[in-house]
């Protein structure tokens, strides 16, 4: 065979591959939800010696394709003063990303509508609420210890509600400064964020990471399946345990300051959606704040009833698993349920 008959051979099978894969990316973007659209850059991080990583301040970056700007704190919220607004009940929000809002703008995540649906009930009774956005990606019960420690001072609220998620179940570690620099989208990452606008690799991608969850499940490695199970586990039981101190000590801040603690305890997606009837994890949380007097709210049924009132899927973000704005709405509904009350009951400094 001659060296052009070879070329064009070469050529032409390229070209029937670059076609196929062309109608299954089209086939895949009809069937299939959007991929995540990342733009650049995405959030970045600081190396914090005491707690591993904090929100850079004074940044304007992205989560997914939604805007994200951060105060002076580093807190992805508007600058606020030292003390609230007479007549202003101001409420600490703590949490990770499902607080943070991944992939969401800021008036859809659960704090900013708390601070909505409170104090669209409140102004009959002439009161007014404050909701601060204080959730960091990627921290658990032990570093929202500290953070609380460190944000009573300069914000001074009179509530602060810890939303916890199945992964906030976690020993401490030694914080490093690779950690921050890891979670920082740097410019090295634009490639990778060009490759998942594309249906086919998110597609590819999520089916290799659904492989490896259900490798780790058969070699009994899958470390939530533990906290969702209730399954013995030395390495689960070291995390609760953390769990339980640092609830305490937040508990003895809150106390020693005068401030309402309150736990908002989010479920799973699959217990959402009925995949996995595991209840162990709320079960154990639950246990905890009431054997240390903590008021928590359970935001499964809620959640449940909404999917099978037909919000569905729908309810988190397509090919990620965080709450979507619609759950959100749901947990800021019931979290306002619990927090009106404190309307007349605290004194507003």
């Amino acid at each position: 065979m001659s060296l052009r008959r070879l070329l064009a051979n070469l050529g032409l099978a390229a070209g029937s591959s670059l076609f196929a894969l062309a109608l299954l990316e089209l086939a895949l973007r009809i069937a299939l939800p959007a991929p995540i659209h990342f733009r650049f850059p995405q959030e970045s991080y600081d190396f914090d010696p005491e707690i591993a990583h904090v929100l850079k301040p004074g940044q304007r970056a992205f989560t997914h394709d939604q805007e994200v700007v951060t105060n002076a704190r580093g807190l992805r919220d508007r600058e606020l003063p030292a003390r609230p607004a007479p007549g202003v009940l101001r409420v600490l929000a703590l949490g990770d990303s499902q607080t943070f809002g991944n992939g969401l703008a800021l008036a859809d995540t659960w704090p900013k509508q708390l601070e909505q649906a409170l104090n669209q009930r409140a102004a009959e009774a002439g009161a007014r609420f404050e909701v601060v956005n204080a959730g960091i990606p990627g921290s658990d019960t032990w570093q929202h210890e500290v953070l609380l420690r460190r944000l009573a001072d300069l914000y001074r609220p009179q509530v602060a509600v810890l939303a916890f998620y199945v992964n906030d179940v976690s020993p401490r570690y030694e914080p490093r400064p690779a950690r921050a620099s890891q979670m920082t989208n740097t410019a090295a990452k634009r490639l990778a964020y060009l490759a998942k606008r594309s249906a086919l690799f998110t597609w590819v991608h999520q089916r290799m990471l659904l492989l490896h969850v259900e490798e780790e499940r058969e070699q009994g490695r899958a470390y939530s399946e533990y906290i969702l199970s209730g399954a013995p586990s030395p390495e689960v039981e070291s995390g609760w345990q953390q769990v339980g101190a640092s609830l305490a000590a937040m508990r003895r801040e809150c106390a020693a300051r005068g401030i309402e603690f309150r736990l908002a305890v989010l479920p799973r997606r699959d217990q959402v959606s009925g995949q996995t009837p595991a209840r162990a994890y709320n079960e154990r949380i639950a246990a905890i704040a009431a054997e240390l007097g903590i008021a928590s709210v359970d935001l499964l049924p809620e959640l449940r009833a909404a999917y099978s009132a037909g919000r569905g899927d729908a309810l988190f973000l397509p090919w990620d698993g965080h709450n979507s704005a619609a759950a959100n709405e749901v947990i800021a509904e019931r979290i306002a349920r619990e927090l009106l009350p404190l309307a007349t009951q605290v004194a507003v400094r």
